[in-house]
């Protein structure tokens, strides 16, 4: 690939992760990780030469949005999950395809995410939902910049070379499902929060181990009847005490009236979706 093919590719890039200010990272062989913080995109192309030559070497080539931002990576994904977000309303900002068919790719959520908690779990949501690596799932991952070589011995091509990363998606739109799901895992955050402090509470008796009914989570003006914010709470609550996602699923399922979910498929995928949260979240 061209020098000059490569600053149109990271312009490209960079203009759909809103064209700010990046870090850059390259990640050399030895493992030394060479960081340049608060770069314009015009500073990173005039790096262009140096950053061929350092890949040329060995190293890998990686960018994130100057913090904070309004970005998160999903890493490792294939075509057929990036088809499915496009589908279901989370049209991704920009698509790297980092080898053949391993893509990873940028959500616009169409606002600056300054809580490094909130937007690490979101990350932690997406990869979830997606099948994405969850060793990527933070609020300060890096992604490849197009236009340079992936340098993973794995990924090799065929007739011996390292496959260029490319950029087949960098229309940088805001997904229509942004401010749906920032509401969600919003709340997800004030239940887990919740969990932590009833966590710092006075050791219980040993008569408090039984799992606590979902109604009186239901009831509880701590939640100020967002039942969805309940249903995740008492999830969090059950599960920490040994209940199964089937027992949980089962329990979401009739606890309440779900019919604004929609269709029994989407009331059914609401309760699987909170149940895996929960059991995922209490496992670490």
């Amino acid at each position: 690939m061209g020098a000059s093919i490569t600053e149109t590719v990271i312009r490209q890039q960079l203009s759909a992760m809103g064209g700010g200010h990046f870090e850059v990272g390259v990640l050399r062989k030895n493992g030394r990780m060479l960081l340049r913080r608060d770069q314009t995109v015009e500073q990173i192309c005039n790096r262009i030469k140096w950053l061929r030559r350092e890949n040329a070497r060995g190293a890998h080539i990686f960018v994130r949005p100057e913090w904070p931002h309004a970005f998160s990576l999903i890493d490792d994904l294939g075509s057929d999950t990036i088809e499915e977000m496009d589908k279901t309303g989370f049209e991704p900002a920009v698509v790297v395809e980092t080898s053949p068919n391993n893509f990873q790719v940028w959500l616009n959520h169409g606002r600056a995410l300054s809580d490094r908690f909130l937007s690490t779990l979101i990350a932690r949501e997406l990869a979830l939902r997606f099948g994405g690596d969850r060793g990527s799932c933070d609020w300060r991952h890096f992604g490849r910049l197009a236009g340079f070589t992936n340098q993973k011995e794995e990924r090799r091509l065929e007739n011996g070379l390292h496959p260029f990363a490319k950029l087949p998606c960098c229309e940088g739109q805001v997904y229509p499902r942004a401010a749906d799901f920032l509401r969600e895992v919003e709340a997800l955050k004030r239940a887990l929060l919740s969990q932590r402090e009833l966590r710092k509470a006075p050791q219980p008796r040993s008569d408090d181990a039984v799992v606590r009914s979902l109604a009186l989570f239901h009831a509880d003006p701590r939640y100020e009847d967002d039942l969805h914010r309940a249903d995740m709470a008492w999830a969090l609550h059950a599960a920490a005490r040994g209940l199964s996602r089937e027992q949980i699923e089962h329990e979401i399922l009739n606890g309440r009236d779900l019919s604004k979910k929609g269709s029994a498929p989407r009331r059914l995928a609401y309760a699987e979706r909170t149940a895996m949260k929960a059991i995922t979240l209490s496992a670490h």
